[in-house]
């Protein structure tokens, strides 16, 4: 679905522990084992599987984006301000 959605490949990670994976990048790269992140990444990662667009899928997608969730945007834009009044989140700067 995110392949259709952004019409580009997607790479599943090897592995589900994602979480695990990124904490033990930081502490190798912390360690002094990478030089840096871009080098750890490229050592201790690996790309599981990659999904593709499918055409069909991808064209149904624009047309959604094009046809209706940009005009629901600009008729919820008042809603969602609204809420942010009530609720005063995100909080504002003072």
């Amino acid at each position: 679905m995110t392949a259709d959605i952004f019409d580009m490949p997607v790479e599943k990670p090897h592995t589900y522990e994602t979480s695990a994976l990124g904490a033990a990048i930081n502490c190798a790269v912390g360690l002094g084992l990478f030089p840096d992140f871009k080098t750890a990444v490229g050592n201790m990662c690996r790309v599981g599987e990659v999904y593709y667009p499918i055409a069909e899928n991808r064209d149904m997608y624009k047309k959604l984006f094009q046809k209706v969730y940009l005009k629901m945007y600009k008729r919820l834009k008042p809603l969602y301000q609204e809420i942010r009044h009530i609720t005063d989140y995100p909080k504002k700067e003072v």
